[in-house]
């Protein structure tokens, strides 16, 4: 495996790929120690030991993948590799104290017969890379291991943040790992100083609301908000409140409009666009949003556009819906 090599190769720095979710994907150089910093902060946080088992099934090619190499190495973890694809777990059915997925993984798994067994068996499970739907956190929020949505990017080498999707201790909130600073910019925008992990301050274009120090909750990002008529929409907000209603991917978006400025469309990846024009879904909408917050138009396509690691490209996917129904 290539990041081995690069590991142990003399340089004190690895170079790393950001995902391009949200522009083009740009190498990064990171310090080992900041990688090393941070596997010790999640081993610490979630109380790994020297010989747990730990299992690889995302890219070694972006930060989450490789932080779970360096976890290992660092821990002394043994881990155990398979082949990052929709469900890493169909032919395994291994115990593990610990793995990292994105949440169409777990998704994938959970649609299984034997998926939420399969899950279960995963003592510490870490879930980034992607927003969690509503439906997939109820399916989570019964089961009996330790289940955790992870807040991070490149720049902050992997997770700053976890929040717990089950069990008692299940919250709505990222509570920051020790030694993180967080504050908001005059957008509201997330703030992190973490020096051990993070080269000077990193600014976010995610949109939070601080409940305190160590406590925060995650509305959207900045370049997401929609202007409609003047007023300004969090599509991850209504993306919520509309969650339950839809089995499928879709997101929020918005297209020109001579009257609105831009006018709110839902758009849902599906081949099966029938069920979604029907009136009673329409008014399931209606029942959901008031009317400033509702989408004008329902777009579809067979297949949204991703990243390598899974991400999905929301301009990729308003751009590629609006010229399919124009």
């Amino acid at each position: 495996m290539a990041f081995i090599a690069e590991w142990f190769y003399e340089n004190d720095f690895v170079t790393v790929q950001t995902s391009g979710s949200t522009g083009a994907p740009k190498p990064l150089k990171i310090k080992k120690q900041r990688l090393i910093n941070s596997a010790r902060m999640t081993l610490d946080y979630l109380k790994l030991q020297k010989g747990d088992k730990a299992l690889l099934c995302l890219p070694a090619d972006y930060i989450a993948g490789k932080m779970m190499i360096v976890r290992s190495l660092v821990g002394s973890l043994n881990l155990f590799a398979t082949e990052p694809r929709g469900n890493p777990l169909e032919n395994i059915d291994d115990e593990f104290d610990l793995a990292a997925m994105i949440p169409l993984q777990v998704y994938n798994i959970l649609n299984h017969p034997d998926g939420r067994k399969k899950i279960e068996q995963i003592k510490k499970l870490l879930v980034g890379g992607g927003a969690i739907s509503v439906l997939l956190e109820e399916k989570l929020k019964d089961m009996d291991n330790e289940i955790f949505s992870t807040y991070g990017m490149t720049e902050t080498v992997s997770h700053i943040a976890l929040r717990r999707l089950n069990g008692t201790e299940r919250s709505p909130y990222y509570t920051t790992m020790p030694g993180v600073t967080i504050s908001r910019d005059k957008n509201d925008c997330l703030v992190i100083d973490a020096p051990a992990i993070a080269h000077g301050t990193v600014k976010t274009r995610d949109i939070v609301r601080i409940i305190d120090k160590n406590k925060f909750e995650v509305q959207g990002r900045l370049d997401n908000v929609i202007n409609s008529g003047g007023i300004k929409h969090n599509p991850e907000i209504i993306e919520k409140k509309i969650d339950e209603l839809i089995s499928d991917r879709f997101i929020i978006s918005s297209v020109p409009d001579v009257r609105l400025g831009n006018k709110i469309v839902l758009i849902i990846e599906t081949a099966n666009p029938q069920k979604y024009i029907s009136d009673d879904f329409k008014n399931s909408l209606i029942g959901k949003l008031p009317e400033f917050e509702r989408p004008r138009d329902v777009l579809f396509l067979e297949s949204f556009p991703e990243t390598g690691n899974s991400k999905i490209k929301r301009k990729k996917i308003t751009d590629q819906a609006i010229a399919q129904h124009a």
